[in-house]
């Protein structure tokens, strides 16, 4: 029986593993979630679907979240013993290394037989569920796509690919590319759902009996009729982004997976994911163990000098044990790697990185002087600095005072209130600006090099595409930046002096009217008006640096006329049309210039392009002719868009232009109730809850997106739902609320 100490360590332990389970497990499952309504959306199945693959992906998503959860339990247990001095009294009365060494064994022990479990026995029998759920969506999606006179449906990850089925059951297959456009009608076709060999799925289509016509516009353009038999296409479906790449031998069992592993007869590719899965499969319950006890020796520390920030800590724990795993595996893919041990040490090495810091951390503390301001003073008297120091100080004294001789013209409380908000606003917003200038740069630095492309131009693409960002970011940065003022002001007792004096929570907020809804207007106008401009010219700029043509806009590259009954492909330079008619009936190609009075046309069996009919009988309004796509109309003329060709994506684009700057509001709303930190708590619980309120709003954004896009809700549901559950979250919480 364990000891009463034992078992209070092992409680004060085990809530927030428990609290950290929640914490990651909602993560990952919102970020699942995403994934698995991107799938279903892209097949167009019903959304039904997804409620049931969701629930067989959690098995799989425990054990990954496990060791997230097991580093965050334990940093969180042993900052709050140490946090109320339990850790010094508990070492006043000797309690040493075997205190805590005991506890960890027994939650470890019990840690490693459930994932254990998990990972054997309820990973591949959800896997192979999930895999029979996925055939059966494929034919759900298959029925109605294939169904006679439905819309065009654009196959997954070919956004230039259409097919449509006409009321006689003929299909059109039409596509638009660099090197040429196609136009096919077949007799017949078969849809089947298979998985490949690197662990996705794709659908193959069998189509028989084709004719039709390609054009390669190759030198002056020529025409080439084309009479097929039959013809198999292949499409893969977007999987989304996920921690560990899915294996396709994850439905094996891990006895079959040691035996395909163990043989030497079998491919080789096929033993080295045998080898991932069944190293997946073992290391991560260990995982769990290894972080719980790095989690515990992170959480000790000096109790005069305590410092928060475990989510922090956790964060960069986790990220540089997966990172380590996924180089690991990337070389045993690569053949580097010829066995499957070096995947198995990774725990192993965590478990005896985490008890040689427990041990350092145990050990009484010693003071070190600190040599860095020693340098930087010694560097500055042989620089002869101070001068430049002081006149940068004066300079910065009286800009600030200036700011406060200005401000203060409105009344003090007003402009402490507007000034708070606004510095935590722009730290935010300059946070974000920061990493995504990191991750463009990042990313096309390869290319930027290889083409020899300017520095210039890479900063003015920047520039031309900070609206799209801004889109996403301020109404982040409005949360987060709101949740630091109030936080601040609550640990800083500032908010207990402004109650003193009988101001109210809401006064307080609209005291910074100026400040918060400066931002929440220009979040307006830059996602209804400056956003569609700066989107045709940092395309031009961004395929500028890459030097490839210029592709299609971030919507889908169609519109489809049901005044004329032509479905256009859509792009900068040239529109193709494929009219839906029956052979005779209609040309079989239609090409448009922007610019030009009138379009060529190709009739069935021609053999060259030849007057066709006039822009305005194509194109009836001027707002489908002078914007390249919808996503970079402006918002007016994207009314005129849904009003001449109807499309879900197109009608949600408009409702999220107009409402979209609602978000930073209400998820500070939702968010408010976090906002105040308790007495032993710190600004991390209002940043951490923060980041997590954006995450979660984000993916619910995705979900109920792609449904509207997909035509499963309406265009607006697909806006209002997120806020509708951020103002039902909001009132849910009011009484939640401590100030």
């Amino acid at each position: 029986m364990p000891s009463v100490l034992t078992r209070y360590i092992l409680r004060r332990w085990t809530t927030p593993f428990l609290g950290g389970l929640f914490f990651y497990g909602f993560l990952l499952v919102s970020w699942e979630m995403v994934a698995i309504s991107k799938e279903i959306f892209s097949q167009g199945a019903p959304l039904r679907w997804m409620f049931p693959l969701l629930l067989l992906s959690l098995p799989e998503t425990f054990s990954m979240v496990l060791p997230m959860a097991a580093v965050l339990g334990g940093l969180l247990g042993t900052q709050q013993l140490m946090e109320g001095s339990e850790l010094v009294a508990a070492q006043g009365l000797g309690a040493g290394r075997r205190t805590w060494f005991s506890p960890w064994v027994i939650l470890a022990c019990g840690l490693l037989l459930l994932a254990s479990v998990n990972a054997h026995l309820l990973v591949p029998a959800s896997a192979n569920l999930q895999q029979t759920l996925r055939r059966k969506m494929s034919e759900a999606a298959k029925a109605r796509f294939l169904r006679p006179g439905s819309p065009p449906w654009h196959p997954p990850g070919s956004p230039d690919t259409a097919f449509w089925v006409s009321e006689s059951g003929q299909i059109h297959l039409m596509e638009s590319t660099a090197q040429g456009t196609q136009h096919m009608t077949a007799s017949k076709m078969t849809y089947a759902l298979e998985n490949t060999s690197v662990g996705n799925a794709e659908i193959r289509l069998h189509l028989s009996d084709l004719q039709g016509v390609l054009y390669q516009p190759s030198g002056d353009g020529s025409v080439i009729h084309l009479k097929q038999e039959q013809q198999i296409l292949r499409f893969a479906i977007p999987s989304g982004p996920r921690l560990l790449t899915p294996v396709p031998l994850r439905y094996e069992s891990s006895k079959a997976l040691f035996q395909t592993y163990g043989d030497a007869r079998i491919p080789e590719l096929q033993r080295q994911q045998s080898a991932i899965e069944l190293s997946r499969r073992i290391t991560l319950p260990l995982a769990g163990v290894s972080l719980l006890l790095m989690g515990i020796a992170l959480g000790f520390g000096h109790p005069r000098f305590y410092r928060g920030g475990a989510v922090i800590k956790s964060l960069g724990v986790i990220l540089v044990y997966y990172l380590l795993m996924k180089y690991i595996e990337n070389m045993l893919l690569g053949g580097k790697v010829k066995s499957i041990y070096p995947t198995l040490i990774l725990p192993f090495f965590f478990l005896g990185a985490g008890w040689f810091i427990l041990s350092y951390r145990l050990k009484p503390h010693r003071t070190r002087p600190g040599l860095g301001g020693l340098a930087l003073r010694s560097l500055g008297h042989t620089l002869h600095l101070g001068p430049l120091h002081a006149r940068m100080a004066a300079a910065k004294s009286s800009m600030l005072q200036w700011v406060h001789g200005q401000g203060t013209r409105h009344g003090i409380f007003r402009h402490w209130s507007t000034l708070a908000w606004w510095r935590n606003w722009g730290l935010t917003l300059g946070s974000l600006l920061a990493l995504d200038l990191l991750i463009e740069f990042s990313n096309l630095a390869g290319d930027l090099s290889k083409n020899n492309i300017h520095l210039v131009v890479f900063i003015k693409y920047w520039i031309w595409n900070l609206p799209p960002f801004l889109e996403v970011a301020f109404p982040v940065s409005f949360l987060l930046g709101s949740m630091l003022t109030l936080s601040e002001a609550a640990l800083n007792r500032e908010w207990l002096a402004i109650r003193a004096g009988g101001v109210s929570l809401l006064q307080w907020i609209w005291a910074s009217r100026f400040a918060w809804g400066t931002v929440a207007l220009a979040t307006f106008l830059l996602q209804a008006g400056l956003a569609p401009m700066a989107r045709t010219q940092a395309r031009r700029l961004y395929y500028q640096i890459l030097q490839r043509p210029q592709g299609a806009a971030s919507t889908a590259p169609w519109m489809y006329l049901g005044s004329t009954g032509v479905l256009w492909h859509l792009s900068p330079e040239v529109r193709w049309g494929f009219p839906l008619k029956s052979p005779g009936e209609a040309p079989i190609l239609l090409r448009w210039q922007p610019g030009t009075e009138r379009s060529e046309a190709l009739a069935w069996g021609g053999a060259h392009l030849v007057a066709g009919p006039a822009t305005e009988v194509l194109f009836p309004d001027r707002a489908l002719r002078d914007a390249p796509s919808a996503s970079e109309a402006q918002t007016l003329d994207l009314v005129e868009w849904q009003r001449w060709a109807p499309d879900p994506e197109r009608s949600y684009l408009l409702w999220s232009r107009l409402l979209g700057w609602l978000a930073g509001p209400l998820l500070v709303l939702a968010m408010l109730s976090y906002a105040f930190p308790g007495p032993r708590q710190g600004r991390g619980q209002a940043i951490g809850v923060g980041l997590v309120g954006g995450l979660v709003f984000l993916g619910l954004q995705t979900l109920f997106g792609g449904a509207a896009r997909a035509s499963e809700i309406p265009a607006y549901w697909g806006i209002l739902a997120p806020f509708l559950l951020l103002g039902g979250s909001a009132l849910a919480r009011v009484s939640k609320l401590r100030t």
